[in-house]
């Protein structure tokens, strides 16, 4: 009797230590089972984030440009009341008048030679350089404003020919 006592409390003993592996082996399963699914989670998290810090961004863009389609329609908006119809003219760039256009390039033009002259004459650069701009720009917006004169008179007649 004592024997298979022995036997029967021997066999438990050495059964319940295989079943503590096995648990053993189920927990760690688990557990890996667990991280996996945190770290999914953890990389779902991450592409939610970027995704709504895109979206935001697509946003931003699109009020942008809704602003801008709404100014640029609204400035170039011109309305017939007679007839009810929208015309939307494209905006057109204003052009520099040629007496600008002269006074600007005689003022680099007097300023070079004048800061030249000044150097060569008394090596007073700068005051060569003021003297050269201002009589540069007199000169090149009374050019200027000649050449203008002159285009406006060429395409009034050419539109009157027309």
């Amino acid at each position: 009797m004592k024997n298979l006592i022995s036997i029967i409390a021997l066999s438990v003993l050495l059964g319940s230590c295989g079943q503590k592996q096995a648990v053993k082996d189920a927990e760690e399963r688990a557990s890996s089972t667990i991280d996996s699914i945190n770290s999914v989670n953890a990389i779902n998290t991450a592409n939610l984030q970027r995704q709504n810090s895109i979206d935001s961004m697509n946003q931003i863009v699109e009020a942008e440009k809704d602003r801008r389609r709404s100014t640029s329609y609204s400035s170039n908006n011109t309305s017939n009341t007679s007839s009810g119809n929208t015309n939307v003219t494209p905006e057109q760039k204003k052009k520099m008048n040629n007496k600008t256009k002269g006074a600007l390039i005689g003022a680099g033009t007097g300023a070079v030679v004048g800061a030249v002259t000044g150097v060569i004459v008394d090596g007073k650069k700068g005051e060569g350089a003021v003297v050269g701009g201002l009589i540069g720009a007199a000169a090149g917006a009374g050019a200027g404003a000649a050449i203008g004169n002159a285009k406006d008179k060429k395409a009034a007649q050419t539109s009157t020919v027309k």
